[in-house]
Parts: C-alpha cells; structure tokens; sequence
C-alpha cells in the first residue's frame, strides 16, 4: 500500500512541531487537509486548506514539491467561517501567505505559492470569546461541503498573582517556587506560559543609561487542571504552574550576561538594575489538539499499533480546526523579598539588582 503524504504540520504558538503520513487504499481519490488555529485576540486569522491524493507514477516526495498538486485550484472551492449563533457566515479571502508575512518554511512542501485563507476581523467578523463557530468548505463541483466545529476559549482568570492587588505582586525566592494560578472554561485544554521582564539600568549617578525588556518562554503545553467550579459560563476548570526561584534568577542573569556579551549593556559594580514590571502571557488552546497529540502518542513508540490511527475533527480528509485565546496580566512588581534574595545568590549578586 502506498502512502499519502500531507501536508499537515502542527505546530506555532502553542504544539510542538509533528507531522503524519496516513495510509489510503483509493487512488486518484482527492483527500481535504486543513489546518486552523483560531484567535479570538488577532485582528487576522488564517486557515490552510490543501489536497492530496496518489499518483501511481510519482512519489508523494515529488507531488509534494509541485504548487499544483497540494493546493485547490482558486475558483474549485470557497471557504466561509460561521458564527453558529447567530448563523452569519463570512467569505474568506484566498491571498499568498508569503505577502502577508506568514511565508512557509522550507522543507518537503513547495513555498511559493503559498495560498492562504484569511479572516479580518472587521465589519462584525471578528471572532467571541466562548461562541462555537463552523468552518464550511464549499466545493464547486456539487460535492458534500467539508464541514468542522470548535468553540472559542473564553477569556482566562488570573487568581495569582492577585490580579487586584495595589499593586500586583510577585516574589522569587532562591530553592522556592511561586505559583500562578488561572481559571479556563472546558474550550482550553492546553496553555503557554511566558514573562515580559522588564528593567532598567542606571550608573551610580542614578543617569538611566538603557530600558531592557525581553521575553522568557516559561512552559509550554501545561494540561489544564482538575479542579473545576461551576459559573454562569459554565465549569470553569483551575490550572497552576509552579516557577522556580532559581529558574527566575538564572533566566535574568543569562539575560544580562547575552547583553554585555552583545555590547548591549555591561555587567560592573558602578552600574545597577531595576525591575520595573512583569507581564504573565497565558495562551490557551482546544481540546482537538490534545485529542490529536493523544492519538499521535498511543500510536508512537515500539508498542505502537501498525496502523496509525489520525485524528480529525472535519467531516472529510485530515485535520485540525480548532481555537485558542491569550490573556495578559501587566505591570506585576518585583518584590523586596526577591531583590534580598537575588543579592544573596551568586547566580544575580553581580547583576546589583535593587529595589526602589
């Protein structure tokens, strides 16, 4: 039996990177292949809509290569996105990925074109928090539509840091961990957590000689928890992710040490650091995603079954069509309890973080 390669690939902003051959037995039959992450915070979102089928005179390596042979011809299928709702539907545009910033890496698939689908999120489209929307792929030649369902995560709650404190605080502490806390609904399975860290750093006059501000990638793919209460918006599930202390100061001090290395800023002792705000990033995503990891995982490994079971939540072909959400908590301050023990620590002592 030959294989079909599709081109598939999930990964971005929150699964790490995976692919699948599927095994197919009809020949010169057309496979639909989507993939879809959708936002409810962009002010675009784009879907991948592809084919694939066998030729019995080509390697699907070589298929693969050719822009025609992985893409619907412009005028053979027409893509909407319906808000379930309220049943409005909008037409989506077919534009190259490469002119709108989001170009395809190399690899087994061609790279030019690189046909797209897009949603703007203008004249009411834009996507809500919480609502279930359908993607309805209509083909010209009066075959079934390709239909797919998912519901769009509403926004997630912070309990700690307290997100109402005065201020928001947080405190690192060398051998602890601190714990943040957040609420999601049963849209969001999996979550990204990642840091805005902020400072500045003046010479002992007190003249700011540099703002800094990078981001640290805190945890990627954290499992929604178990707890589970129940609101006007249905169960709301509570997730926790411990940090490290010594995992804070490390990130800081390679920070630092990559920038003096970088001629950027420089570590001495006539200069001195302060914090002047963290941003928390939660980003979470849908259940289809995990169903597909979990089906991927059961079938991986040398007690996996011969056949490959897929995952799929369209109605046709291969797939993902699901959505995420991010949410912020700004401007969290550093407490003095951390800048004791960062001074105290030989990883950051050198880095003269004070407090205000």
């Amino acid at each position: 039996m030959k294989k079909l390669l599709l081109g598939l690939l999930v990964c971005g902003f929150l699964w790490s990177a995976c692919s699948n051959d599927f095994e197919v037995s009809a020949s010169w039959k057309e496979v639909p292949v989507v993939y879809a992450i959708l936002s409810v915070k962009d002010t675009a979102n784009y879907i991948r809509v592809e084919k694939a089928f066998l030729d019995p005179d080509k390697s699907a390596l070589e298929i693969a290569q050719i822009a025609d042979s992985i893409y619907y011809p412009a005028n053979a299928i027409t893509v909407y996105l319906e808000h379930v709702k309220t049943k409005n539907r909008v037409k989506l545009t077919r534009v190259d990925g490469n002119l709108e910033g989001h170009p395809r890496k190399d690899g087994i698939f061609a790279t030019t074109p690189n046909w797209l689908y897009k949603l703007k999120a203008q004249s009411g489209s834009g996507l809500i928090a919480g609502d279930k929307y359908k993607l309805v792929i209509v083909r010209a030649d009066g075959s079934k539509d390709i239909t797919a369902l998912t519901t769009m995560p509403n926004d997630f709650i912070f309990l700690t840091p307290f997100p109402n404190g005065s201020p928001t605080q947080m405190s690192f502490q060398a051998a602890k961990s601190t714990s943040i806390q957040w609420q999601g609904d049963t849209s969001s399975t999996f979550f990204d957590v990642s840091m805005r860290i902020r400072y500045r750093v003046v010479n002992g006059n007190g003249a700011v000689l540099a703002h800094r501000i990078f981001t640290w990638d805190v945890a990627k793919n954290v499992l929604k928890g178990t707890a589970v209460i129940n609101t006007n918006q249905g169960p709301f599930y509570t997730s926790q992710l411990d940090v490290s202390g010594d995992a804070f100061f490390e990130k800081i001090a390679a920070q630092v040490k990559a920038d003096d290395l970088a001629g950027i800023d420089t570590i001495s002792n006539d200069r001195f650091r302060y914090f002047e705000g963290v941003d928390i990033v939660l980003s979470g995503g849908g259940s289809e995603i995990y169903q597909y990891l979990q089906t991927a995982s059961a079938n991986a490994g040398i007690t996996g079954s011969e056949i490959i079971g897929t995952y799929t939540n369209l109605s046709e072909g291969y797939g993902i069509f699901t959505g995420k959400n991010t949410v912020s908590l700004g401007n969290i301050k550093i407490t003095e309890i951390t800048i004791n023990s960062m001074n105290a620590s030989p990883i950051t002592k050198p880095l003269n973080f004070q407090y205000f």
